[in-house]
């Protein structure tokens, strides 16, 4: 049963006054630690009671709501150090904050912007009973009423009981790969990636670290300190630190990188993980990331884990799978399909054909469309010309999406004289070689194009060139170091804006509060953050390609595909 509100006030010298320490008990409300901890999370980050229910609450005075409508995480963060939105301040409420008192700007974390916005008056520290009656009556330990647009939360003393003891150890001390002087960082390279595009990928990450961090981190903390008038900060102390990198080469098949991970885990635990670059699937380092809750940002794969879930990996993009949802969104609201015709898949059994069979299915399915039809090729079997004759036989007048390299569409144009129209091919599969497409079928032959076009990418790629001559690293594939190009900015960003609050959720909460960069990015015109969002780049071109031996690319769409 839950009590009222008055009730709950009497009850409150049941968490008496004691100064905070992030706690390690036993038990808690009759609960192991660490189910009350898990329990507490949820309570934190969804709203829901250790029963399930709703948290109820009220706003406005007496207005009913629950916890799920408006979680502590939408003003607070996961990591539970406050946010700025539409020029309000939400402060901090995990233990170190909140058991501390709160005197001005410099005790909010995060960005200068967001210190030098906050205005609200000193108090002093919580102590369980003040935290109490701050979730129960919206009152502060100086006596202060808080907005109502605070929920005043009806929770019962075990409730209670378990929501201030996960809030005295979130974000309670730095995670692990963080010492007094240094954040240690990994990076990622498969054993399938060449030896130039391994260059491409770890020469200019490792020359920002070098130069543009480490080489300037007395620059970053004399700036702080002029900024907050705080001379007795060292250099390389606790606002700013040296970066370490650490190279994890994960050696043989898939099914044994996760064992390696664990390996160089135990060796030297890290912060988080910066980029990496496979040729194949991402999915054991996700799912090792996950487990540890590791942070793992802009890796290089186009076969990323797909997951509404999954919280502690930030890709470019969904890679292949989004290309099939372009596609079938493409086909869906340009072209009018009459419901008896046939839309074929035509892909081969690997990761490569499946997810973007995958991304195109799941979409079609959403916005209602005719039945959909599967052509699967064996991993290893053989598309001659006769693959051709008998697809266009079979299917006389389907749309085909043709998911397959350049090697298997060399015969493609034998559906020429097909009914098939229209036909829609990857450009990541064609990788540079949309010229090899016959000029017979350029006419209704549809390419999903997830970057830029590369007569857009020749001013961004010269900056990018440019600064590979500067730092005098050799230029061997500059898309590759132009993914990295754009990781050193964002982790700069995110690392200045943290102000040496190492924590990975507040790592994760600060690449979520990220700006957008519209127009500014290399490879893509569109990157986008947000909380719990894990796929920056959003859209996709669909392009088609004018004859002849040097073919122009003609989008035919806009970036994102309404």
């Amino acid at each position: 049963m839950r009590l009222g509100i008055g009730a709950l006030l009497l009850s409150l010298s049941l968490f008496g006054g004691l100064s905070f320490a992030a706690e390690v008990r036993e038990t808690v409300a009759g609960l192991p630690a660490t189910e009350a901890l898990r329990l507490g999370e949820i309570m934190y980050q969804k709203g829901l009671l250790p029963s399930g229910d709703p948290m109820p609450a009220l706003v406005q005075g007496e207005i009913e709501m629950d916890g799920t409508m408006a979680t502590c995480t939408h003003c607070h963060l996961p990591s539970g150090l406050g946010s700025l939105e539409g020029g309000v301040v939400s402060p901090p409420t995990n233990g170190v904050k909140l058991y501390a008192p709160l005197r001005g700007q410099k005790d909010i974390p995060g960005s200068t912007m967001k210190r030098s916005m906050f205005t609200g008056p000193a108090r002093p520290a919580y102590t369980d009973e003040a935290l109490s009656r701050v979730l129960i009556a919206g009152v502060d330990p100086a006596g202060r009423t808080l907005s109502e647009t605070m929920p005043r939360y009806l929770l019962n003393e075990k409730d209670m009981e378990i929501m201030i003891y996960y809030l005295k150890n979130l974000s309670s001390k730095f995670s692990p790969g963080v010492s007094r002087d240094e954040i240690r960082f990994a990076t990622v390279v498969t054993g399938d990636v060449s030896p130039a595009d391994r260059d491409a990928f770890l020469k200019p990450l490792q020359a920002y670290i070098k130069d543009d961090w480490n080489g300037r981190l007395k620059m970053f903390s004399d700036q702080w300190n002029a900024v907050w008038n705080n001379s007795t900060t060292p250099a390389t102390g606790d606002v700013y630190k040296k970066i370490e990198l650490d190279l994890w080469e994960l050696k043989g098949g898939p099914d044994t990188w996760e064992q390696q991970l664990d390996a160089y885990y135990r060796q030297k635990p890290v912060f988080a993980m910066l980029g990496g670059i496979t040729g194949g699937s991402w999915a054991p380092v996700h799912t090792f990331c996950e487990k540890n809750q590791i942070p793992c940002i802009l890796p290089i794969t186009n076969l990323p884990v797909i997951s509404e879930d999954d919280k502690y990996t930030l890709y470019f993009s969904k890679g292949l799978y989004q290309e099939g949802e372009a596609a079938a969104k493409y086909l869906s609201r340009v072209f009018t399909l009459p419901a008896d015709k046939q839309t074929v898949q035509v892909f081969r059994d690997n990761e490569r054909g499946r997810a973007l069979a995958g991304g195109f299915a799941a979409t079609w399915e959403h916005l209602g469309n005719a039945t959909l039809k599967e052509k699967i090729v064996p991993a290893d079997g053989n598309i001659g010309k006769e693959f051709w004759t008998e697809l266009a036989s079979a299917y006389p007048g389907a749309a085909l999406l043709l998911w397959l390299d350049s090697a298997d569409l060399a015969g493609v144009g034998a559906l020429a004289g097909s009914t098939n129209r229209p036909l829609v091919v990857s450009g990541s599969m064609l990788s540079g070689t949309l010229a090899t497409l016959p000029d017979s079928v350029r006419e209704f032959t549809f390419i999903t194009y997830p970057t830029r076009t590369s007569e857009e990418m020749e001013y961004s790629g010269s900056l990018v060139k440019n600064w590979l001559v500067f730092k005098k690293l050799p230029v061997t594939n500059v898309k590759i170091s132009s993914y990295v190009y754009l990781l050193k900015s964002l982790l700069t960003e995110v690392l200045i804006n943290m102000s040496g609050e190492y924590y990975r959720q507040y790592f994760l909460d600060s690449l979520d509060e990220s700006k957008d960069q519209i127009n500014s990015s290399m490879i893509y015109p569109t990157l986008s953050f947000g909380p719990g969002q894990r796929y920056a780049s959003k859209g996709c071109y669909v392009v088609t390609l004018t004859k002849g031996e040097n073919p122009k690319i003609v989008r035919q769409s806009d970036w994102v595909i309404y």
